[in-house]
């Protein structure tokens, strides 16, 4: 009999949650697996039932978007291994859980949880710190940086938008030095976005040439963000062509080092999360994840 621990966020709040394991956990005794809950208390507490898992679990399930499944693979990085990991979608983009096309209605999620297959999948990251989808610094950060959770509950991906208009009166522009795969180079660039997959956003064409498995990152720099270039890359983005577009540098590599040349501080996101200033290198630890999928997709 296989043994799965499902956690979820136990605080106040996030009821949803629990339901959600209890039935997700009823549906897996039915096909006949032994479940576990673990409602976490904190991300700390989070990261210590995911490494403990390892040892003593044959699946981790875990609820909620990109913040939570990076939490997951904290626990696994800890432990030095991963066990296969399910994902059951509940945050506000899911932009990870697109990617992987993992199922978004949460009964085809649970039920994913038996009827999936594990797949080799990438994990980039900095230090000890997983990234499972992107990373950000630049001005789209600042955007991110001043939406709240509870507008993004109310509006969605929308509220990016409405907050992105201000950040266009600025030209607030940051003097890297970028080491991509030994290669090194200075320049300027209002926006820098690092990807693992094909979406962003949870937009999943943006990037065609990308697969969770290829072993590399995909890194964006783009020069200028004004409202002339947001209608210029918003064109090339929707037809999976924005590393082509004019003022756009991209680089595909396996690790890079980004240093910051500027007198202001540059903070990071990672996953919609605020995270390290600069100087970061992120690296990929090419298929160390294990995460149930479709089988159509294996």
């Amino acid at each position: 009999m296989q043994n799965y621990l499902i956690i979820y966020n136990g605080t106040a709040g996030k009821s949803d949650n629990e339901t959600i394991a209890k039935k997700a956990q009823q549906v897996l005794h039915q096909a006949g697996k032994n479940v576990d809950l673990a409602a976490t208390s904190s991300e700390k507490d989070a990261v210590k039932q995911a490494k403990a898992s390892t040892s003593r679990y044959d699946c981790l399930v875990t609820i909620g978007g990109d913040g939570s499944i990076n939490t997951a693979c904290a626990g696994f990085l800890k432990a030095g291994q991963s066990i296969p990991l399910g994902i059951i979608p509940g945050g506000t983009v899911n932009n990870f859980a697109r990617a992987l096309k993992i199922p978004l209605n949460t009964d085809k999620a649970i039920q994913n949880l038996i009827d999936g297959s594990p797949a080799k999948v990438d994990l980039a990251t900095i230090g000890d710190t997983p990234m499972v989808s992107s990373l950000t610094l630049g001005r789209l950060a600042d955007i991110s940086q001043n939406v709240k959770q509870a507008e993004k509950r109310k509006f969605g991906t929308m509220i990016y938008l409405f907050k992105g208009i201000k950040e266009l009166f600025t030209n607030r522009s940051y003097k890297l030095k970028i080491d991509a795969d030994g290669t090194s180079e200075t320049l300027r660039a209002q926006i820098l976005l690092i990807t693992t997959t094909n979406s962003v956003g949870g937009y999943v064409a943006f990037n065609p040439d990308a697969t969770y498995d290829d072993d590399c990152l995909h890194v964006f720099l783009l020069k200028k963000f004004t409202l002339p270039k947001i209608m210029t890359y918003g064109a090339f983005f929707l037809s999976g062509n924005l590393k082509n577009a004019r003022g756009v540098k991209y680089i595909k590599c396996q690790q890079i080092r980004i240093e910051n040349l500027s007198s202001r501080k540059i903070k990071t996101r990672i996953d919609g999360d605020p995270a390290m200033a600069l100087p970061i290198t992120v690296k990929v630890k090419a298929d160390f994840l294990k995460i149930l999928l479709p089988k159509s997709l294996r």
